[in-house]
């Protein structure tokens, strides 16, 4: 005898349908504008679904086409062949997030929108090891501001760019900026703004925000897999695999500051001793030259200098650069990326920091591990809000 089942709801067409919907709206929240063939290995949906959930998302004015995607050398565009394929985002005025960093003397904000679209940012200068109540107002005052102007779309959440060691929303560790520690163990910043605000509010370490913007509108459009090094007050950065950052088990991936370049080398504020942030980090350059320019140059006056060609300020920055390439050489051999990406202050000097990477890396590296590009962050100080706001977009609810 032939038993009837009822159908499951949710294996029926509509609860498949609800489903594809979902997996597109969030690989265009993650990944933004993508061309229907990127949207299909993203979700893994069959084109065909794909293409009628797509024709449905235009309908509806949740998506829009916005023009022919570009193709740059290397990475995912060269996947396919013949044209490129129209790109899809989501439609910018459903909404906006900011995203929020904090520097040893500042907080920067920037408005995304959620077609990805970058909209106007804003900063308030604070005293060096400002409290965490001080980063909770000036955050507020940001993203009130930013989010009262004329035109704005409604607030949908708020990402942070942390660095690791600040809250409890990241996991404590020995990298956070010396000085800003008063209150920071003990406030929830991340639920203390979700409170005020009314908003979801995420945070991440700052490495991997600028890593996600870089993704999205910088250096590391063209590829897929890499890895960024942050060499600014710290030295930090990002692993980056299909595009997707990988924080690690409990967050901690990426600190590259803390490998040994020379485990005889000067004390680290870790414990360890020729740690990479030794020779690379903005305060061991600034260091270095304290002696050439009579006291404790500015990472500006740094930079200056090595562009207008004083020997000592390049030699310092060659030296950083050889260093960074060490370890970046050993990264190369442990991941084989496409890219390594320069982010922080140091990289403002360009190829001047670059160029002693590069060097370093083809001296170091395996044959096998050695086509890996060493390229300089677009984003400059805007990466670590951007890359915020990306976080904040890709975590909204459904």
């Amino acid at each position: 005898m032939v038993q009837f089942r009822p159908k499951c709801l949710y294996c029926s067409p509509m609860a498949d349908l609800r489903d594809a919907t979902a997996r597109a709206v969030a690989a265009l929240r993650e990944h933004g504008p993508l061309t229907r063939a990127e949207l299909a290995r993203r979700t893994g949906l069959p084109k065909s679904t794909v293409s009628g959930v797509v024709a449905a998302l235009v309908g509806s004015g949740t998506v829009r086409e916005t023009g022919a995607a570009a193709r740059p050398e290397g990475g995912r565009a060269e996947r396919g062949r013949g044209r490129p394929g129209t790109l899809l985002a989501l439609d910018a005025g459903r909404g906006e997030v900011v995203g929020v960093e904090y520097g040893l003397s500042h907080v920067r904000a920037r408005v995304v929108d959620t077609g990805h679209g970058r909209g106007p940012g804003a900063v308030r200068r604070l005293p060096l090891a400002y409290a965490a109540e001080e980063a909770l107002d000036a955050t507020l005052d940001l993203v009130r501001e930013l989010t009262g102007r004329a035109g704005a779309a409604p607030l949908l959440g708020v990402g942070l760019a942390l660095a690791l060691g600040l809250g409890p929303a990241v996991t404590p560790g020995p990298t956070g900026p010396r000085g800003m520690r008063q209150g920071w163990e003990g406030l929830d910043l991340p639920a203390a703004l979700g409170d005020s605000l009314q908003v979801p509010v995420v945070a991440d370490n700052d490495a991997n925000c600028a890593a996600r913007a870089e993704l999205l509108w910088g250096a590391a459009r063209p590829y897929d897999d890499l890895v960024l090094l942050k060499l600014h007050a710290g030295v930090g950065g990002a692993v980056v695999i299909d595009r997707r950052v990988h924080p690690g088990r409990r967050g901690g991936a990426g600190e590259f500051g803390h490998v040994p370049v020379d485990p005889h080398g000067p004390l680290c504020r870790c414990g360890g001793r020729g740690c990479l942030e030794v020779y690379a980090g903005v305060p061991a350059v600034l260091r270095t030259l304290a002696v050439h320019h009579g006291g404790l140059p500015t990472p500006r006056q740094v930079l200056e200098g090595a562009a207008a060609g004083d020997p000592a300020c390049r030699r310092a920055l060659r030296d950083a650069g050889e260093a960074a390439g060490q370890v970046a050489a050993w990264l190369c051999n442990a991941l084989n990326p496409q890219a390594i990406v320069l982010t922080g202050a140091l990289a403002g000097a360009g190829e001047l920091l670059a160029g002693p990477v590069r060097e370093s890396v083809a001296r170091t590296v395996l044959p096998l591990n050695a086509d890996v590009d060493v390229v300089v962050g677009a984003l400059g100080r805007d990466a670590g809000p951007l890359g915020a706001g990306a976080l904040a977009l890709a975590s909204l609810p459904d």
